[in-house]
Order: C-alpha cells, then structure tokens, then sequence
C-alpha cells in the first residue's frame, strides 16, 4: 500500500498556477485578506462577509478537455484528510472547499469539504502506485466552474447536500 511519490517539480509548477489562479478569482468574487502562502496547510484562506473561507487546490492532468461523461466520480488523494481533520478540530469555522482544475484551469470542481469527508474512501492501482487510498466524491455532489467568469456564490452554491 501507498502514495504517489513527491514530485518536487510537478509542485513547483502546479501549486503556485492553481493558487494563483484561484487567488484572482476569489479576489474577482469579492473574498478579502486573501492568503496563499506555503506552510503545508491549507492552500488558501481568506474571508467573505466577515466568515473564514479555505480552500485547497489541484490540477488534475488527465483532465484535458470537457470533464468525460463516464467519470462518474472525483477522487482526491486520502492523505488530504490531514486538511479536513484540522478544519473539523478547529470548529468547522467557515467553508472548506477543495478545487481541482482541470488541466489548463480553465474550469475547475469545487467540492464542500463536507462531501469529501463524508464520501467513499477505496483504495486504487495507479500508475504510480498499488492501493493508494482516495476520497471518491460523486460528481452530483460538486460545481464545475468556469474560471474565466465571475460566480455569484451563495451559501448553498459549494454544494447543496452539504451546505456549509
């Protein structure tokens, strides 16, 4: 059993492109004291109308055109649980959002942290790896956004099965 290997360059070229890119967005959709800076937590944290908001995010690669029609589900890494531990131990104070881009950025899924923790955990063979374990979250339980427009985020919009 086990993860995928750290690639130190596949993060230098993906973490600061996704966090920059949701920085602009989130600053475009009114979010204030946008932080984006490396201590292994949580990608970002900012606030909107006077409430924390987190967020953590990824591109996926595979993931080049319109999201496929038999990818039923998304799966984000179960070492991501760390993140959803410290939000819940901290009193669940805002929404946690997980985003993950598809390879240009150009749209992205945003799904509660709620969602991913309540979802299915099953192990996968990848090509990096045998029985790594992942959150397996149904699309029906995520909004796919696109990122080059404004959105008019409401409470209910991250997900509605599990409104934060």
């Amino acid at each position: 059993m086990g993860r995928k290997k750290f690639d130190q360059e596949l993060y230098n070229k993906s973490d600061p492109l996704s966090n920059g890119i949701m920085v602009r967005w989130l600053d475009l959709n009114g979010y204030k004291h946008i932080e984006s800076k490396e201590d292994y937590k949580v990608d970002i944290v900012c606030m909107k109308d006077n409430i924390p908001a987190y967020f953590e995010t990824e591109i996926k690669y595979s993931w080049v055109r319109q999201w496929p029609n038999d990818w039923m589900e998304i799966r984000i890494p179960y070492r991501k649980k760390k993140i959803i531990d410290k939000w819940v131990r901290d009193g669940s104070k805002g929404p946690l959002t997980f985003i993950i881009f598809r390879s240009d950025c150009k749209q992205a899924w945003f799904i509660n942290g709620l969602a991913v923790r309540n979802s299915k955990v099953a192990t996968l063979n990848t090509k990096y790896t045998t029985h790594e374990k992942f959150y397996h979250i149904d699309v029906n339980d995520a909004n796919l956004i696109n990122m080059e427009k404004p959105y008019d985020i409401t409470e209910e919009f991250i997900n509605t099965q599990y409104p934060s």
